[in-house]
């Protein structure tokens, strides 16, 4: 595949990959201008709501044949600013799927556990 097809399949997926945050967070993420190249932009997509559930993560779209994670991570660690959570996407017999490393996923779902407990103390306090 030559660069120019390869490069339009890596814009489509990122394009794909927006589309589907868009989807599920009601966000408005986008892909980022020329992809990620410009230093007040890294990564391959962007969300600039402060607000928005996608705004903490650094993305990284990958569509190639072969994968290459830890090559792939080397990239990511690179270029992820501090604030944000690295997560590399990647898409691999017609089906996108999500790294990241372990303890920010641990994180997340700590926060989850959280989010949780205020609920039910919210939910004590009305009915008690």
């Amino acid at each position: 595949m030559g660069k120019i097809n390869s490069q339009a399949k890596g814009k489509r997926a990122e394009r794909e990959v927006a589309k589907l945050i868009n989807k599920y967070l009601d966000t408005n993420v986008r892909r980022t201008p020329m992809s990620g190249a410009l230093q007040d932009f890294p990564g391959d997509i962007i969300d600039i709501n402060p607000d928005s559930a996608a705004y903490q993560f650094h993305f990284e779209v990958k569509d190639q044949k072969k994968l290459m994670i830890p090559k792939w991570w080397e990239q990511i660690d690179d270029d992820c600013p501090i604030a944000k959570t690295p997560v590399n996407v990647f898409k691999m017999n017609s089906q996108f799927y999500a790294t990241m490393k372990f303890t920010d996923w641990l994180s997340l779902l700590a926060e989850i556990k959280e989010l949780k407990e205020e609920i039910e103390q919210i939910k004590g306090d009305k009915n008690g």
